[in-house]
């Protein structure tokens, strides 16, 4: 019963300081996000802002970056692709235009490898798992594999037939 209420207690706990960040997130950002900027465009104009989103299209001196509401036209010189992953703080203007400070770009083919990655992991945790754990039919249950078990029952099943 103790655990049960421990139990209890901490996934409120957790439920709380979730609620608690996701309603003051933007009290502690150093710059403000694509969904502040949205709500109020004009505010913040002439403000620094973080911007994040994949590149649609590249020139010379800029590219345009989809956001996750709204589409902006990136002024900066840096190399970037279609397809990548950019973050940039920069100085908002207007008619949805950043002139870009700083910015974080990742390449497509590092996003994408990400769930390559995560993907072998997977079948290497399965792989683990099943070597050492077996499903119980008649109880619908995972037991442990004792060594040795199943080769003793395999012996047993081939001498008694």
């Amino acid at each position: 019963m103790r655990r049960v209420l421990l139990a209890a207690v901490l996934i409120c706990a957790f439920v709380a300081l979730a609620a608690y960040y996701q309603a003051n997130v933007t009290q502690h950002l150093d710059y403000p996000r694509e969904s502040e900027v949205n709500v109020n465009y004009a505010q913040y104009v002439g403000s620094n802002v973080t911007i994040s989103g994949v590149v649609v299209s590249a020139g010379a001196q800029s590219f345009t970056l989809k956001g996750d509401q709204s589409t902006y036209v990136i002024v900066s010189s840096e190399a970037v692709k279609p397809g990548d992953r950019v973050t940039v703080l920069g100085t908002l203007q207007p008619g949805h235009q950043l002139r870009a400070e700083t910015m974080f770009v990742s390449p497509r083919l590092l996003s994408d490898l990400v769930y390559v990655r995560s993907f072998i992991a997977l079948v290497f945790l399965a792989v683990l798992f099943f070597l050492n754990w077996r499903f119980d039919w008649r109880a619908w249950a995972f037991r442990p594999r004792e060594p040795g078990r199943e080769r003793e029952q395999s012996r047993q099943r081939e001498g008694g037939e």
